[in-house]
């Protein structure tokens, strides 16, 4: 009898929560699209939030997407809600963002609103439900024409230390050349910057050298050195440390410097697509040139704020997407005849690039 009363009850519990949660969602965009001048439906608008990531108390929040796409019309299938990650210990936030204006709206949920019944959240004045909303000019444009704008967003932390992240994967999202598996991995790693953006190239020239041919075929990444270009793997191949696909093993400051002197070049890692039916896997060592990525886009003698210097590389190197070669390059192919062959690069202590020949 307790436990038909139990049933009976908690899914009543679920339901209320899940309620509020859509209303702060659907406020959020109401609060943001007014401000913003836009309606529903309006092509130019993206919604960010980390809703279903972070948390409220013991509550999730993936029903805030619910009230978001209502009242926004903004969807992950058209590619207008982007969810960049966060600890579950995180601030609920929103942030909404015009591309043809450049403006957005930031709004931070109070813990005190998030716990109130969705009728009470619904009539609650907007400030009381969020704090602090905020609302600013951040296209790329009319950042790098006034940058002491920039400099100002990231001091005063506008968006609640979420400036970086947000600003430079919205201007992505603006640039209709950026592919929707890019923002997705950009989302994953929380911001944008060019160690993704290296990932990707990296990922490209991969698949060109060593395309999958075969059901049974998948890459396993050998991250050595290690730098953000790590999380875009996950995404974009599903390689991840608990497939034993992923295997993450850095070098020292000394080793990098002593190989790029040596190879002319960074050493971005080692990929091997791996066929499982055949137990055998046809792999490289790759290097990615960050001098000539500065060359080519305009940064190398950058003297203005060198986060905003990212941002710029960003948006120009997502167009050598199809060309990667510019910046990445083989510095080995090899091939592992046995999973014995290919676990010897992976096993703690060992330096991977040594046992296949790539030293300084």
């Amino acid at each position: 009898m307790v436990m038909l009363l139990l049933l009976a009850v908690v899914p009543g519990t679920v339901l209320a929560d899940d309620a509020a949660m859509e209303a702060i969602g659907a406020k959020a965009a109401t609060v943001a699209m007014d401000r913003l001048g836009a309606t529903q439906g309006d092509e130019n608008l993206l919604a960010m939030t980390d809703a279903s990531t972070a948390m409220t108390g013991n509550q999730t929040t993936e029903r805030c997407l619910s009230g978001v796409t209502a009242v926004s019309g903004c969807t992950i299938g058209d590619g207008n809600l982007l969810i960049p990650q966060r600890s579950k210990f995180a601030p609920l936030w929103f942030m909404f963002y015009k591309k043809d204006t450049g403006e957005a709206v930031f709004l931070q949920v109070n813990e005190s609103a998030a716990a109130r019944p969705a009728a009470a959240i619904r009539t609650m004045p907007a400030g009381e439900v969020f704090g602090p909303i905020a609302k600013a000019q951040i296209s790329a444009r009319h950042l790098l024409e006034n940058q002491s704008a920039w400099t100002t967003l990231l001091e005063k932390k506008t968006f609640a230390g979420n400036e970086f992240s947000l600003i430079t994967i919205a201007n992505m999202w603006a640039d209709p050349t950026t592919p929707y598996d890019f923002l997705r991995a950009a989302s994953f790693h929380n911001h944008l910057c060019p160690g993704v953006t290296s990932g990707y190239l990296i990922s490209h020239y991969v698949e060109e050298r060593l395309p999958i041919e075969a059901p049974t075929q998948s890459y396993k990444v050998i991250a050595c050195p290690v730098w953000c270009k790590d999380d875009l793997f996950p995404i974009v191949w599903d390689a991840t440390p608990g497939k034993r696909s992923f295997f993450v093993k850095d070098l020292s400051a000394v080793e990098k410097a002593a190989l790029k002197k040596n190879l002319g070049t960074d050493v971005a890692g080692i990929y091997v697509r791996w066929d499982a039916a055949t137990k055998t896997g046809d792999g490289m060592v790759v290097g990615y040139n960050w001098t000539r990525s500065n060359e080519l886009t305009g940064t190398a003698d950058w003297d203005g704020n060198p986060l905003l210097a990212k941002l710029v590389m960003d948006l120009e190197l997502i167009e050598y997407t199809d060309k990667p070669e510019a910046v990445v390059s083989t510095l080995k192919e090899f091939r592992c005849e046995s999973p014995e062959e290919f676990s010897t690069l992976t096993y703690a202590g060992v330096n991977p690039l040594k046992v296949l020949g790539v030293e300084a």
